[in-house]
């Protein structure tokens, strides 16, 4: 079903506007996804998808294609509108708005494998970075702790690349409950640390590690530190102090995707 919206004074457009700020995506359990790769990742996820907008750039024969099989309203509009939905510079021409997934911890129950933990990390770069990472190296999820980057903040979901369709993520856990959660389920909580750690190609991989990021600025929290089971870090070889949150994750991601098999047979 496709449609023409004129006026950017719309009130379908002005309310997908309005997901551009973090109050109106909880109030609503709604989030925009942009272009048209990203798209077609929450079409094969199953997540809902509410409305479409999209411009001349994409086309009309194409949308129609895309959702040949569905119900999701697609509205035609100017490529002014998809500008106003969008934060980039140069919009590829196609807006979703998708309902939430609201994944639980008590959700991960049975999985075993890596799992990631942000503990207060806030670049939205970093986090998008870290979970398209971590959906590549095959971990069974991601958990970012309270005082995390809105994880379906238009950054954040453009960083992801699609992956967030792809693994599960628990959003604004807290901390002391998430670690008896670990205790609960068996997961070895691991935290990085650059002082009193392990070195991580020394140490064994367990069936079930809960690996912990912290903060760019300032590591992970004394709390996350205080009940870490382990302490790990990654040795360097030149002069810098450290590395980046979402490179330093992947050299644990990758790292846990050679060695912990390994451990599960």
């Amino acid at each position: 079903m496709i449609r023409d919206i004129i006026s950017a004074q719309n009130s379908l457009v002005k309310a997908a506007a309005e997901l551009k700020m973090k109050k109106y995506r909880t109030q609503r359990e709604e989030f925009l996804v942009e272009g048209v790769r990203s798209v077609q990742e929450v079409l094969t996820s199953g997540w809902g998808i509410i409305e479409v907008f999209f411009a001349d750039a994409i086309g009309t024969e194409t949308v129609a294609a895309m959702f040949a099989s569905s119900n999701v309203p697609c509205y035609h509009v100017s490529q002014a509108i998809i500008e106003r939905l969008t934060d980039t510079k140069t919009p590829q021409g196609i807006v979703a708005v998708v309902k939430m997934q609201n994944t639980t911890i008590t959700d991960l129950a049975g999985l075993s494998g890596l799992l990631l933990v942000l503990d207060e990390v806030r670049d939205p770069g970093n986090v998008g970075t870290i979970i398209r990472t971590a959906d590549a190296a095959g971990a069974c999820g991601v958990v970012l702790l309270q005082d995390c980057a809105d994880v379906y903040s238009p950054k954040v979901v453009r960083a992801t690349m699609g992956s967030i369709f792809h693994l599960p993520i628990v959003i604004d856990v807290d901390k002391a409950r998430f670690c008896q959660w670990c205790a609960q389920e068996n997961w070895s909580l691991w935290v990085s640390s650059l002082e009193g750690g392990t070195d991580i190609y020394d140490i064994a991989w367990e069936a079930k590690v809960a690996v912990t990021m912290g903060n760019e600025a300032n590591g992970a929290s004394a709390q996350m530190l205080k009940a870490a089971g382990k302490k790990v870090y990654i040795p360097m070889q030149g002069k810098a102090e450290s590395l980046n949150v979402a490179i330093a994750a992947g050299v644990f991601l990758f790292e846990g995707a050679h060695k912990q098999p390994l451990a599960t047979k």
